[in-house]
């Protein structure tokens, strides 16, 4: 019998605040309400569990890391894909959600020195300001402390060394975030009451 866990604090908190507030000054709108069951739908996707199309419009870097958006747009894009409740498509005319925003700067910093004052490890901090657009035009910000990450990654006398590894802890953090994005969009397509709970098919460490 599957054991039954509630939804992670940190998920529900997060799309509380991403829906809290109505930017009515930006043109940002809350898209709290009824919500979907109010229409006789369950969610976006619309009825009879069709799933919601969704597309990630070009995201813009300010970083100069080379290919830094591609990184973080195909960790988005592969993460849409697997999910059940998405469906993945280019063109932004025909998605009912379109995913947009900005990558910040990077923030690297040395983390631990050898005796010869060379860095041994860097911490890296990738951070992104994502929104999402209704098909009824209303934009959803969603919350920036949740679309932020840091990790360390070792330094190399070998500067190719390094750039694969920055590289790699990159990919990582992108592919952490993207599963963020993924599920804030999927609680917005179906709102979680405060009692609801999701099954979980993995069984615990004591069995």
């Amino acid at each position: 019998m599957a054991r039954m866990q509630r939804t992670p604090r940190w998920l529900v908190a997060s799309l509380a605040a991403t829906l809290a507030g109505t930017f009515s000054a930006c043109g940002y709108h809350s898209t709290l309400g009824p919500g979907p069951e109010a229409a006789g739908q369950s969610g976006f996707g619309g009825a009879g569990g069709e799933r919601s199309s969704i597309t990630v419009v070009a995201l813009r870097s300010d970083s100069p890391e080379p290919w830094l958006d591609r990184i973080v747009t195909d960790a988005l894009r592969r993460e849409f894909s697997g999910r059940a409740r998405l469906r993945l498509i280019d063109d932004p005319d025909d998605a009912k959600l379109k995913i947009s925003g900005r990558i910040r700067p990077l923030e690297i910093s040395a983390q631990s020195f050898s005796s010869f004052v060379a860095a041994l490890e860097y911490s890296l901090t990738l951070a992104l300001d994502l929104e999402v657009r209704l098909p009824n035009g209303d934009v959803v910000k969603l919350d920036p402390t949740m679309l932020s990450e840091t990790e360390a990654y070792l330094a190399s006398p070998d500067i190719e060394v390094t750039r694969t590894n920055r590289l790699e802890a990159l990919r990582r953090i992108s592919d952490l975030l993207a599963a963020r994005v993924a599920d804030s969009i999927e609680l917005i397509d179906r709102p979680i009451t405060g009692g609801e709970t999701v099954p979980d098919t993995q069984k615990s460490a004591g069995g």
